[in-house]
């Protein structure tokens, strides 16, 4: 026996304008009765329209800018609430396309709204099996032609038709994981990592891509060295079973003119390094910023940062904008690439070079203390 399951409406989430902007939106952004629905390709999504939101925030690049001009320094004084509706998911981030707003739901559903009124045109519920916990909180959903795309708490990639909420195709490609980063599109594929959980072993630890129209999975890269790669020794005398979660759970960017997805990983488990095999490993990859072939998943550039002892988790390295900004791939030999392909991280509250002798130098300024 089979249920649906979304959970209870725990907390409202509010969308406001001006009245008369909205009115200006609304006209210009709202389908009409019958009209086509525009499927979303590749070009949008890189240089998406004004009046969208196409990807998690806003652009692959990640930046997270609106690019309307309703609303400004003047007039944002004026803004209230036009309509609000119930959403059971704290951190999520809906997509518009459109006129229509499409909300990701906890325990692996969609809602398709209209954006000028919040009216509920379908709602999409995945039929999970008796007794599993829902899939929890969502960030994000990806829109691809005519498709929303998103991960399931059991593993699942899945994909519903924007027009109606249907159920086009479903793909097994993980065990159970915590998926709370949805997908991007990346020239037709679907990229997404996970958090893989402690206890559970390095196999889910992995960034996929799939095939955005079927689901036919592409490739998938570890976040954990494997035994025989030459990261390996990274890892010490951790054997393979015991190394986790290094997940990936903010979703990542991607920069179309460089082919390259930026992805941020997570501290290991356990946390201190010296429960491990010593503060003097880097147990790659963890805490970095990777950078992916898009075709491929070979990671290009690994970007380790120093994480000694018991310190928090750094998840996603660079955050979104300026891994956009930094445009990074490691040359073939290890040097950096100059001027805007030098990628630049985020150490704490200050920025710190990425080569070599900059990270050996601040890892002896850390011992000395």
């Amino acid at each position: 026996m089979k249920h649906q399951q979304i959970g209870p409406a725990v907390g409202r989430i509010a969308f406001g304008a001006l009245a008369a902007a909205v009115a200006l939106v609304a006209a210009a952004q709202s389908q009409e009765a019958g009209k086509a629905f525009k499927p979303v390709t590749d070009k949008m999504l890189q240089n998406p329209p004004a009046a969208d939101w196409l990807t998690f925030r806003g652009t692959l690049s990640a930046w997270g800018y609106s690019a309307l001009e309703q609303i400004d320094a003047g007039n944002v004084k004026g803004l209230k609430e036009v309509w609000s509706t119930p959403n059971t998911n704290a951190n999520v981030a809906p997509l518009v396309h459109d006129g229509v707003m499409y909300i990701p739901l906890g325990g692996d559903g969609v809602v398709a709204l209209d954006g000028a009124t919040g009216k509920e045109q379908w709602r999409y519920a995945r039929e999970l099996p008796n007794g599993r916990a829902a899939g929890g909180n969502k960030r994000n959903i990806a829109i691809y032609e005519n498709l929303l795309i998103n991960t399931a708490g059991d593993g699942t990639l899945w994909a519903v038709d924007a027009r109606t909420g249907k159920l086009a195709w479903e793909n097994k490609i993980t065990g159970q994981a915590n998926t709370s980063s949805g997908p991007i599109i990346a020239n037709g594929k679907v990229i997404s990592g996970r958090a893989c959980a402690p206890g559970r072993g390095p196999e889910g630890c992995v960034m996929i891509a799939n095939d955005a129209r079927t689901g036919k999975e592409l490739w998938r890269t570890s976040t954990i060295a494997k035994p025989g790669e030459k990261e390996d020794a990274t890892w010490g005398n951790v054997p393979y079973e015991k190394r986790n979660q290094v997940g990936t759970w903010m979703p990542p960017s991607y920069d179309p003119e460089l082919n390259l997805i930026y992805f941020g990983t997570s501290v290991t488990g356990p946390t201190p390094k010296y429960t491990l095999d010593g503060n003097d490993k880097t147990y790659l990859y963890h805490t970095s910023t990777l950078a992916l072939n898009a075709d491929t998943g070979k990671i290009v550039r690994p970007d380790p940062r120093r994480h000694r002892g018991g310190a928090g988790d750094r998840t996603s390295g660079l955050d979104q904008s300026e891994r956009a900004r930094g445009r990074s791939a490691q040359g073939a030999h290890g040097h950096p690439r100059q001027d805007r392909h030098r990628l630049h991280a985020r150490s704490q509250d200050r920025r710190v070079s990425l080569g070599r002798a900059q990270r050996e130098a601040e890892r002896r300024e850390v011992d000395r203390r």
